[in-house]
């Protein structure tokens, strides 16, 4: 394949991805990746990658349709950077997070960290640039990512409305949301079941193209904002349930 419809074909996937990530019927999230990839890495890493800031963005800004207008966000990474620590505490600065990223995040260690440039667009047409850093902590193969990125502005109450979390707590006046989402990826010419079809109606499923097979993943989240900042922590088929991922989000923020 090559790489001009390998693009078109995963920006496609991605918003597919997105569109339906527990949103009610009546709103729908659009996410632009502009794949910007400079290494000669395997395409199957650059598309995980995007997958994970895909879903991200989805709980992040949910943009409800109004006369065919919605938000978006359009992001660029670059999948052979690869920050030390340090540099990654530094990026997260500059960002604007007021916070010590630790060595470890309960039992994953940190791998690096990369940036994250992305620009929103209102419904109404306006545009905002927000730099966002990601930190990638591991344990046994197992990938578990941590965001910021300042709050966005342009987007209306509705537009910024997120999706119904599964389990909520607070901690010093920040409220953690918690969301484990059901992503179903297929084969191109995969025919949805009734059954499949009343799930992705009511939120409990979304079906991606993206797979030679049909594959479960479970995508486990926790978002919360603070001082004008935006957090996630967040990762696919973690084996964390909503307490551990809630407890682990709790000790960034304190």
């Amino acid at each position: 394949m090559n790489e001009t419809v390998f693009d078109k074909e995963m920006k496609d996937m991605l918003h597919r991805c997105a569109d339906e990530l527990h949103a009610p019927d009546k709103l729908k999230t659009r996410v632009d990746f502009a794949l910007k990839n400079g290494s000669s890495r395997p395409r199957r890493r650059w598309g995980r990658r995007l997958i994970a800031l895909a879903a991200v963005a989805a709980i992040t800004v949910t943009g409800a349709f109004a006369a065919g207008a919605f938000g978006s966000i359009t992001s660029h990474s670059w999948s052979d950077q690869r920050l030390s620590m340090e540099q990654t505490q530094q990026h997260m600065e500059d960002a604007g997070a007021a916070l010590t990223l630790p060595e470890t995040i309960g039992d994953f260690t940190f791998s690096h960290g990369y940036d994250v440039a992305a620009t929103a667009k209102s419904a109404a047409g306006k545009s905002e640039q927000v730099d966002e850093v990601n930190a990638e902590y591991e344990k046994d193969g197992v990938t578990l990512n941590f965001n910021a990125h300042k709050t966005y502005t342009v987007f209306s109450d509705e537009e910024n409305s997120d999706p119904e979390p599964d389990e909520v707590q607070e901690v010093n006046g920040v409220t953690l949301a918690f969301r484990d989402s059901h992503y179903r990826f297929v084969p191109p010419d995969y025919e949805p079941s009734d059954e499949e079809k009343k799930l992705e109606r009511r939120g409990e499923l979304t079906i991606s193209e993206g797979s030679d097979e049909v594959e479960d993943r479970q995508f486990q989240s926790v978002s919360w904002q603070k001082d004008g900042m935006s957090y996630s922590l967040y990762g696919f088929d973690t084996g964390l349930d909503a307490q551990t991922m809630l407890e682990l989000a709790s000790g960034l923020v304190e």
